[in-house]
């Protein structure tokens, strides 16, 4: 990143009558990211607000006022609100996260949408409302969990057996996943590729930082 962005708190998150925390970043940073990012779909930033149910309040009905937003993409907006857990401190910490955040938001967006898409019951904006959320806990289920198995894997057929039991690969339409992965299907495939993918930079990133030329 450019400079060390620094989290800070909202406090402008309403649940059920509930005055809720998460953290964002400045105005500032929210423009210099954009700036960072317009490489990866990032094309403006706003000041929004949005009334619905995501990840970030387990699916609790939640008003958010006032959030740094990102454009992305022409149609998608994407709210820099984050749970105030560590897998939110890693996004700022390792570089090569957001990277991985766009791959894995793109795959969502192609195959199964409606599990990053915030249903929103008000909005000031036609864009469509990602769970930033969400996604910030499947890199986490990926990077920090995943990561080391997968990358001592040696096949397919390894990596189906490993995954009958520790269910990454997100397969079917609700929260819990409960089909299992098949490589018959270019959805399950294509998400083992994007896992695959930000793996590799994980420890490229890691090499790196050790002083290895990647």
């Amino acid at each position: 990143m450019v400079h060390k962005i620094h989290t800070i708190e909202h406090h402008k998150i309403i649940s059920d009558f509930r005055l809720l925390s998460g953290l964002t970043v400045s105005i500032e940073d929210c423009a210099s990211l954009t700036k960072e990012f317009q490489k990866y779909g990032v094309e403006d930033y706003y000041i929004s607000d949005y009334q619905g149910n995501s990840y970030l309040t387990r699916y609790v009905d939640y008003f958010i006022d006032s959030i740094p937003c990102w454009k992305y993409k022409k149609h998608y907006l994407i709210p820099l609100i984050f749970r105030d857990m560590p897998d939110t401190q890693k996004m700022f910490r390792d570089t090569y996260r957001w990277e991985a955040f766009f791959i894995l938001l793109d795959w969502y967006l192609e195959y199964n949408p409606e599990k990053v898409l915030v249903q929103c019951s008000k909005k000031n904006m036609k864009l469509e409302v990602i769970d930033t959320s969400f996604l910030i806990f499947r890199l986490w289920e990926i990077c920090d969990g995943a990561a080391f198995p997968i990358a001592n894997l040696n096949n397919l057929s390894e990596f189906e057996k490993w995954n009958q039991v520790f269910h990454l690969i997100d397969t079917g339409k609700s929260f819990k996943r409960t089909k299992e992965f098949d490589a018959t299907k270019v959805e399950d495939l294509t998400q083992l590729e994007a896992v695959i993918t930000i793996i590799k930079l994980k420890y490229q990133a890691l090499l790196q930082r050790q002083g290895y030329q990647v």
